[in-house]
């Protein structure tokens, strides 16, 4: 049995919505004498050329417990030269007892000139912090989650792309507990309402926005939060993204990555966190970020591969510096399968650790960058 079996049960486990029917009217279907890895290959293979995508979704996080839930999407192209639309539902469900919902997608259109990404969550989320903000307090919060996300961007030159964002969110944050209310009052995490308008700036030329083994992206957009918008407070948000990707050998890529995200006057609750895989978002907070990470990828059977990455943040700004303990590291390791081949989707799985006792599992849908 191949060392990677236990993974591939799972990548059959996202074709079965789609294969599963086709089997059954199908005189060239797998036969009952044939071994589960062959009937697994079969229905991996029909899920590769359906348009139709059902992907589980798994993480754990020693913080946050453990979340299990799936994606169903619908894969289509408006035109030959763009790149492939996705429209996606999501639902997750924690044994914390947080669930979330949500509705987005990704849709380009006129031979890739335009794109647009949208997105609709909502949800109850529990958390259970360990390490408060470093204080070393265990801190127990329910949060009320609703949000909206649009942003629009069209081709202007050859591989530059301008537009504009708005967001909003609205959410309630209450400790679980009377030694919890007090240390998030403390914080400053209160319920707040967000709303915010920016624009945005991209440079790409990736062969592919999905997995991509070449080219470049570059992004800097700001959010302009304002009472007038509906936003309990006036703040801005800068935020810039690097990412490179190259070809090594025929079956390797290694990608670059750095992010920064500066923010002014915004409350304690919508600074900046350290997003690197092993962590958990919000329990570190800072009024800016600076995140590096590198990743290796390589292909070990025309569909599976390995990766491997490491990466560093740090938080500073308000008196802080990068420097001891506002520096977090992070290393892992996962596999991922390419599940449609045409539109270049893949399904993750990544183990990541960082300090002290930071550590994630996650089964995803696409690579983190």
């Amino acid at each position: 049995m191949p060392w990677h079996w236990n993974f591939r049960c799972l990548a059959a486990f996202s074709a079965l919505a789609c294969g599963a029917h086709a089997q059954t009217g199908d005189s060239g279907s797998a036969s009952k004498h044939d071994s589960p890895a062959a009937q697994a290959e079969s229905v991996m293979e029909k899920q590769s050329r359906s348009p139709w995508l059902l992907v589980p979704l798994i993480s754990s996080n020693p913080k946050l417990g453990t979340s299990v839930g799936g994606m169903v999407g619908y894969i289509t192209r408006f035109d030959s030269r763009s790149e492939p639309s996705l429209l996606g539902l999501q639902a997750q469900y924690s044994n914390t007892s947080s669930r979330t919902l949500g509705i987005g997608g990704k849709f380009y259109w006129n031979e890739n000139r335009d794109r647009v990404n949208v997105g609709v969550l909502g949800g109850e989320v529990s958390n259970d912090y360990l390490d408060f903000l470093g204080t070393g307090q265990e801190v127990r919060s329910e949060e009320k989650l609703r949000a909206v996300f649009l942003r629009y961007q069209h081709q202007f030159f050859p591989s530059w792309f301008f537009g504009a964002q708005a967001v909003y969110s609205n959410y309630d944050v209450e400790g679980t507990d009377p030694t919890s209310d007090q240390a998030l009052e403390l914080a400053g995490l209160a319920g707040s309402v967000s709303s915010g308008i920016g624009l945005i700036a991209s440079y790409d030329t990736r062969n592919n926005t999905n997995n991509p083994t070449e080219g470049t992206f570059a992004q800097l957009h700001n959010l302009a939060f304002r009472e007038s918008l509906g936003s309990d407070a006036d703040f801005d948000v800068v935020t810039a993204d690097w990412r490179w990707y190259t070809r090594t050998s025929d079956k390797n890529v290694v990608v670059l990555h750095a992010k920064g995200r500066w923010t002014r006057d915004a409350p304690e609750s919508k600074q900046s966190t350290v997003e690197l895989r092993g962590y958990t978002r919000g329990q570190y907070l800072g009024r800016n970020s600076l995140t590096i990470e590198a990743e290796n990828r390589y292909m070990l059977e025309p569909r599976w591969g390995g990766k491997a990455f490491a990466g560093v943040a740090c938080l500073y700004g308000g008196g802080e510096h990068c420097s001891d303990d506002q520096i977090f590291p992070m290393f892992g390791a996962g596999l991922f399968y390419v599940l449609k081949p045409a539109s270049n989707m893949v399904v993750s799985a990544e183990f990541a650790k960082g300090s002290g006792d930071n550590r994630g599992f996650y089964l995803n849908f696409g690579h983190r960058f």
